[in-house]
């Protein structure tokens, strides 16, 4: 469970905060205060999985291929988890 910056206890599952994006609200299950996560930390986490799923689409061997977008799907589900820090949406 996380901290929730607006009552200091514990708020929401990782499982929640992984899957967390700009548009999207969750709730504190303390203080039931709406926490998200901002767009440019959630952008900047994302941008190196991006990167790779992208270059995948150009190399020629499979298995290659496979690897960059499985390291970039573990990616944007990692670095935003732990990069991007939630925020009390008004």
């Amino acid at each position: 469970m996380l901290q929730c910056p607006s009552c200091e206890k514990t708020s929401i599952s990782l499982l929640r905060k992984a899957i967390l994006s700009p548009g999207q609200i969750a709730n504190c299950n303390s203080c039931n205060a709406s926490l998200g996560v901002r767009y440019p930390s959630w952008l900047t986490a994302m941008i190196p999985g991006t990167i790779l799923m992208i270059a995948a689409m150009f190399v020629d061997s499979e298995s290659t291929e496979w690897l960059l977008n499985g390291i970039g799907l573990a990616l944007m589900i990692i670095l935003p988890l732990l990069f991007t820090p939630l925020h009390k949406e008004d």
